[in-house]
C-alpha cells in the first residue's frame, strides 16, 4: 500500500503536467490553424464547420456525400477584414437574425471541431451582387428559418441564405440543388423541428454539403483539431 501512495504521488503531478501541456498544444494548434485559415480567406469564401453539441451531429447525417460539417457562413470583407456572415438561432445568437462574426468567433475550438474553406467561381460583376445581396439582408435584420422552408424568402436558414444568395448574384448560373429527405429523416426532422409529419413529408432541404459538392465550389483547405 505505502508503495502505491508512493507511486501514484509521482505519477498524478505528472498526469496534470502532461494534462496541461495537451491542453495548451491544442490550444496553440488551434489557433494557429484559424490565423492560417484567416490568411487563405477572399470575398464569397464559404466557410463550414461542424460543432461539437449533439444537433450538429442530428444535422451533419442530412448531407449526402460528406458528412463534416453541420453548419456554413459566408466571408466578405468590411474595411480590410473578413467576417463570416450566417444564420443562426439558439443560445449562440438569441434574436435569430443574420449575424457576423469574426473567423475565430465563427470557429471557436471550444465549440467546434473542425472547419473548411470552399471558393466559388464567380467573376467581379457576380461578387459586387453578392455583397449587395448580403448586406441588404443582414441591414434588414432577416431572421433565421425555423421551418426550413425553402418556398419562403422573408427567413432562411444557414444553407438556404448562401444558397439563394448566389443564385441572385449570378442570375442563376450558380444554382445550388436541394435534398429529398427519406420518410425515416422526415420523422427525426419532425421531432427536432416540432412540425406535424404532414407538414415535413414532402419536404426538401439545402444540406450543408450540398453547398460545396458541385462543380461551382473547389476546396481551400480543411482544418480540424
Amino acid at each position: 500500500m505505502k508503495r502505491f501512495l508512493m507511486i501514484l504521488f509521482i505519477a498524478y503531478p505528472l498526469y496534470l503536467f502532461i494534462s496541461a501541456a495537451t491542453l495548451k498544444q491544442n490550444k496553440i494548434d488551434s489557433s494557429a490553424m484559424i490565423a492560417q485559415g484567416q490568411s487563405l480567406l477572399r470575398d464569397g469564401d464559404l466557410v463550414v464547420r461542424l460543432n461539437r453539441d449533439p444537433t450538429s451531429q442530428f444535422i451533419k447525417n442530412f448531407n449526402r456525400h460528406d458528412k463534416s460539417f453541420s453548419h456554413s457562413g459566408i466571408v466578405l470583407f468590411q474595411n480590410g477584414r473578413p467576417y463570416v456572415f450566417h444564420m443562426i438561432s439558439g443560445g449562440e445568437n438569441p434574436n435569430g437574425k443574420m449575424k457576423k462574426d469574426v473567423l475565430e468567433g465563427f470557429c471557436n475550438p471550444r465549440r467546434n471541431r473542425a472547419y473548411a474553406i470552399f471558393r466559388y467561381d464567380m467573376n467581379t460583376c457576380e461578387m459586387g451582387k453578392l455583397k449587395g445581396i448580403i448586406y441588404k439582408w443582414y441591414t434588414e435584420g432577416l431572421r433565421f428559418d425555423s421551418a426550413f422552408n425553402l418556398r419562403s424568402d422573408d427567413k432562411m436558414y444557414c444553407a438556404e441564405m448562401i444558397s439563394k444568395a448566389l443564385s441572385q448574384a449570378t442570375n442563376k448560373r450558380i444554382s445550388i440543388e436541394a435534398t429529398q429527405l427519406t420518410k425515416k429523416e422526415v420523422k427525426l426532422f419532425s421531432v427536432y423541428s416540432h412540425k406535424c409529419f404532414s407538414d415535413t413529408s414532402k419536404l426538401q432541404i439545402i444540406a450543408i454539403d450540398n453547398l460545396y459538392v458541385n462543380r461551382y465550389c473547389r476546396e481551400v483547405k480543411r482544418f480540424e483539431w
